[in-house]
């Protein structure tokens, strides 16, 4: 596929870290963690990634508004909504449910940035594309340029920014001596992990002549059952690298595990517990929904292996400020941060 301009927001590349602390916590002997939470734009994390792209593409089309899908506590659509004010672009961020109270630090964030929040009255999630399309189709009949995102950002062009990610960890683990390793990364919509399965498998630095690299790479699905994310992953991480050679240095193989615990946006109390002994005990913001179900699964269900592991952390510090602003941050919440 033609690459669309990507604008510059992220301060790249993201250190990668070897975590004996987090390591002793999990069971792990070889940890290292990949700190996407450390991004460095707006309230930082994974999307901004992701963003880059879509917004490049948005821009190169002349495109002047545009309007995503997002929860409440949707880290993307705060992020998106900061780089859209920057950039000269309005933002429509359609949400499930009604307006909730206490307003979630998230939608703050989104609304102080000059996001208008429209809400489908539905607590079925998948009611926010349909209403993003008919408010786009308004939009363009009065005259705007509306660019419509999916949750997550989950587009072939949105997960550019992960499969460009891969050459970046690829060069990092060069530089550490790493050739083979697990990498584990929680999963929600998709587009992440898709851009790393593309960016692992293809030629996007234009020479193929990184290392070697025997990879495997495992996705922890927090919101939907593997079975149904799996193909669409497959699907866009293919269309990512169509066009590009295929890397004859490097083994991938990769799987989506179910990590979703007690559902998506619930966690029990076990979660709770687990999730605030990893922040003392690694100094790292966990949120409960995405790297607390991963860090979970990666600490219960992973084989003991002597490979060295790569935990992609993705971000999620405004879930945790919500978390822990409430007066028992060990009690059972609800949220949808995609």
């Amino acid at each position: 596929m033609i690459e669309p301009p990507r604008l510059s927001l992220a301060a790249l590349p993201t250190p990668i870290q070897h975590r004996p602390d987090l390591g002793r916590a999990l069971g792990r002997n070889a940890l290292w963690v990949k700190r996407d939470d450390l991004t460095g734009y707006s309230w930082g994390g994974n999307k901004v990634r992701t963003i880059e792209y879509l917004l490049g593409d948005a821009k190169a089309q002349g495109c002047d508004i545009i309007v995503l899908c997002g929860g409440p506590t949707s880290n993307f659509a705060a992020l998106m909504a900061a780089a859209c004010a920057a950039h000269g672009l309005d933002t429509v961020q359609v949400s499930y449910g009604t307006e909730p109270s206490p307003k979630p630090a998230a939608l703050a964030a989104g609304e102080g940035a000059g996001a208008t929040v429209r809400y489908t009255g539905s607590l079925d999630r998948s009611t926010m594309e349909d209403a993003a399309d008919a408010i786009a189709d308004v939009l363009r009949a009065q005259g705007r340029r509306p660019y419509p995102v999916p949750r997550g950002g989950a587009t072939v062009i949105g997960a550019l920014g992960y499969a460009q990610a891969a050459g970046e960890v690829r060069r990092q683990l060069r530089q550490a001596g790493i050739q083979a390793l697990t990498l584990v990364i929680p999963v929600g919509s998709g587009g992440s992990i898709a851009g790393l399965l593309a960016g692992f498998l293809f030629d996007f630095e234009g020479d193929g002549k990184e290392g070697p690299l025997d990879l495997d790479l495992i996705g922890v699905s927090v919101s939907r059952p593997p079975e149904a994310l799996r193909d669409e992953i497959d699907a866009k991480a293919r269309a990512c690298g169509e066009g590009r050679s295929r890397l004859g240095n490097v083994r991938c193989a990769w799987q989506l595990v179910d990590g979703r615990g007690v559902g998506f946006n619930r966690y029990d109390a076990e979660d709770a517990a687990f999730v605030d002994q990893m922040m003392r005990q690694s100094g790292l913001l966990i949120d409960m929904t995405y790297n607390g179900k991963a860090l979970r699964w990666l600490r219960d269900m992973l084989p003991q292996t002597d490979r060295p592991i790569l935990y992609w952390h993705t971000g999620g510090a405004l879930a945790v400020a919500d978390r822990l602003a409430t007066s028992d941050h060990a009690s059972p919440h609800h949220q949808e941060t995609k």
